[in-house]
């Protein structure tokens, strides 16, 4: 596979900074998760790093290289990393509620899959238009599809920082998994938090990614996310990966006939072009994985 991969994560004024990424690569196959930890709960960078370390050692521990079902391991990778957030903060003393939101993409013989649970966000770019971008579990979010908030209006809202769904809180979140997606030359897949949206909508952030090399683009677009919210930045953390293939390298693995949708699909990206997500419950995620993605090996760090 040709592509070109690089990421980056800024404090911007905050005391610290509880953004985390991670990216992880094989043959045919890249890896790239975001967590931003909860700064309104004690041990948000806490459950951001557990958030990365599971979805990383999980895909490092597949024994084969081709993952059968990546939409069911990306659910299971997020449901295990609530399940050992919620646990590591129930055991200390005295207890805390490490919390985090989290995207996650694997890219797999030329086609995009991703996950998310929060505000973190997924852009899918093609000739600086967004050809889809996750949709957020927030309030906000609802009132823009609703009609009520414009996208430009969404990071001026007193909502802005509410959530209806994280890891690590009580219950169990459903998983919003995206569509199988093949990329063309020159896509680009953005991940980032929302120190990153507030401060850029997607075309800005597309044109300052064609600028010089990607690594130089992207360092230079935290940096004026930095600047542009002018002392008020939140932690500004993105991965951004630019495909440099034709075309797919295989045929789908889940084709679908034209104009079907899952019965339980809802949309969850918004752009040109809109397609559909299928929320995952954690047993379903892991049946998923039992029977679909090959198992992990014992020796495997966890």
């Amino acid at each position: 596979m040709k592509y070109e991969i690089t990421y980056g994560s800024r404090t911007g004024a905050r005391p610290s900074n509880q953004d985390r990424v991670g990216v992880a690569e094989r043959a045919h196959t890249i890896l790239m998760v975001l967590a931003d930890g909860l700064g309104g709960h004690e041990g948000g960078a806490l459950a951001a790093q557990i958030a990365v370390d599971t979805v990383l050692n999980t895909f490092r521990g597949l024994k084969k290289q081709h993952i059968d079902n990546p939409p069911a391991f990306l659910a299971m990778s997020l449901s295990d990393a609530h399940k050992r957030m919620y646990q590591r903060g129930a055991a200390l003393r005295p207890p805390i509620e490490p919390r985090t939101t989290c995207v996650a993409c694997l890219v797999q013989d030329g086609y995009a899959y991703w996950a998310h649970v929060g505000d973190s966000r997924l852009y899918h770019l093609r000739n600086h238009a967004v050809i889809a971008r996750t949709l957020d579990h927030t309030p906000v979010e609802r009132l823009r599809q609703g009609g009520v908030l414009t996208e430009e209006e969404m990071p001026e809202h007193p909502d802005k920082s509410q959530l209806f769904k994280c890891l690590g809180a009580h219950e169990l979140p459903s998983i919003s998994i995206g569509p199988e997606t093949p990329l063309h030359y020159d896509d680009v897949v953005l991940l980032c938090s929302d120190g990153l949206w507030e401060a850029f909508d997607a075309r800005e952030m597309a044109l300052h990614l064609r600028e010089g090399t990607l690594e130089e683009a992207l360092d230079d677009l935290l940096l004026a996310a930095e600047e542009r919210m002018d002392g008020h930045s939140d932690n500004v953390s993105a991965i951004c990966l630019r495909w440099r293939e034709a075309r797919a390298l295989c045929p789908p693995l889940r084709p679908a006939p034209a104009g079907a949708v899952p019965g339980n699909a809802q949309p969850d990206t918004l752009g040109s072009h809109p397609q559909n997500i299928e929320d995952y419950s954690v047993e379903e995620a892991l049946s998923e994985i039992e029977k679909l993605v090959h198992r992990r090996d014992p020796k495997s760090p966890h």
